[in-house]
């Protein structure tokens, strides 16, 4: 009996550690994140051509709006001397 007592008691101290540990990650995640979400922000700002979707978008509206085909398209991405184009 004694030595289930004894681990109940570490059981509970450890539970209470765990519960104090939690709510200082829940604290600290909650600090950081407002300005980690800034950051990702302002990165996507200043380097916009990192953001892959608007890069996919930006792609699919030029070829769209070039009324080329999807070939002519790509050749013309691969093609290095582009005076042939304008």
């Amino acid at each position: 009996m004694k030595t289930s007592t004894a681990n109940e008691k570490k059981m509970a101290e450890r539970d209470k550690k765990i519960e104090k540990l939690k709510e200082k990650v829940i604290k600290k995640h909650a600090k950081y994140d407002a300005p980690t979400e800034e950051l990702q922000r302002l990165l996507e700002e200043r380097y916009p051509e990192r953001n892959i979707q608007r890069v996919k978008d930006a792609l699919y509206k030029a070829y769209i709006d070039s009324e080329k085909s999807l070939e002519e398209c790509i050749e013309l991405i691969l093609n290095l001397d582009i005076t042939d184009y304008l």
